[in-house]
């Protein structure tokens, strides 16, 4: 699989993700990037992360990677001589703080697959940057995505999650949640 000089960001994960679907591992899409793919009208990311399910052989990933043009760098990551997208595979589990993400999304584009966090997947994994760290952009772009796929997040699951992070980690500030919540309502 060949890619074009002017591969988007969606072009490139769909092809990572297929090219190692189809050499036996399961690599879901997470992070900033999930949540480009869901609004890459308001949010883009040059990073691509992936947690593999399974915690690939680097020889594995290595061969499925060169076949789309991605060649292992000295940090470890990614890289493509010709496309500014650098991809990344994170440590697993695939977790959200402290629980761990089970299920997930397959799209497909025709014979292209691309799994991906859900909708209130993303919207909790921003919504913890910007809960630990104070990231404005973070609790942006988690707005974004609920607002965006609203009749696919599950705002029950959201708040019943936040109540388990908050019951295992007091540090965190519940008026942030408050904030959160007040801000969806005024879309």
């Amino acid at each position: 699989m060949i890619l074009p000089l002017d591969a988007s960001l969606v072009d490139v994960e769909f092809a990572a993700c297929t090219v190692l679907d189809r050499a036996g591992e399961t690599a879901v899409l997470c992070g900033g990037s999930a949540a480009a793919y869901y609004v890459p009208d308001l949010y883009q990311s040059l990073d691509i992360d992936f947690v593999v399910e399974v915690g690939a052989a680097p020889h594995i990933v290595d061969r499925a990677l060169a076949t789309i043009g991605y060649a292992r760098a000295a940090e470890g990551h990614y890289r493509h001589e010709r496309l500014p997208y650098m991809l990344a595979f994170p440590i697993g589990p695939l977790a959200i703080g402290r629980e761990y993400v089970a299920t997930w999304r397959t799209e497909r584009r025709e014979d292209l697959v691309l799994h991906v966090f859900t909708p209130t997947d993303v919207v909790r994994d921003r919504f913890l940057h910007y809960w630990a760290w104070g990231d404005r952009t973070a609790l942006d772009v988690a707005l974004a995505v609920a607002r965006a796929h609203a009749p696919e997040f599950d705002l029950a699951a959201f708040t019943a999650w936040t109540q388990r992070e908050l019951a295992a980690d007091p540090s965190y500030d519940p008026s942030r949640i408050g904030r959160f919540l007040t801000n969806l309502e005024r879309a």
